[in-house]
């Protein structure tokens, strides 16, 4: 019996381990990546905007080119917000998914301890 209790009280920490490590480690990870990504477009979209407000307005081809640029700039600036919101739900998911392994350890060691 002292063999099982031993098993079970790992077969916890390893699970409260591992849902750490995944819940901490890997989304911050993604977010410092990400965060990184959104600096530099929010760089680039200010520099294109100064660009776009030194540049002379006469040339219908510069006024296109700019458009161009800041819809592109545009375009990925939402790409990353996604981003960022899909990494949240994903994190929620995870934290959901802990606390029913949790749950279900919970569960299953009052069944054996019942028995």
């Amino acid at each position: 019996m002292a063999v099982d209790s031993l098993m079970a009280r790992i077969r916890y920490w390893d699970n409260r381990l591992a849902g750490w490590m995944m819940r901490h480690f890997y989304i911050l990870f993604f977010e410092i990546i990400l965060v990184a990504i959104f600096v530099v477009f929010f760089i680039i979209a200010v520099n294109v905007i100064n660009i776009g407000a030194d540049m002379a307005k006469t040339s219908a081809s510069e006024k296109l080119i700019l458009m161009q640029s800041f819809n592109a700039l545009l375009i990925t600036l939402l790409f990353l917000l996604n981003s960022f919101w899909m990494l949240y739900v994903f994190n929620g998911i995870l934290r959901i998914r802990a606390v029913l392994k949790e749950i279900g350890f919970s569960l299953t060691t009052k069944r054996k301890n019942e028995s």
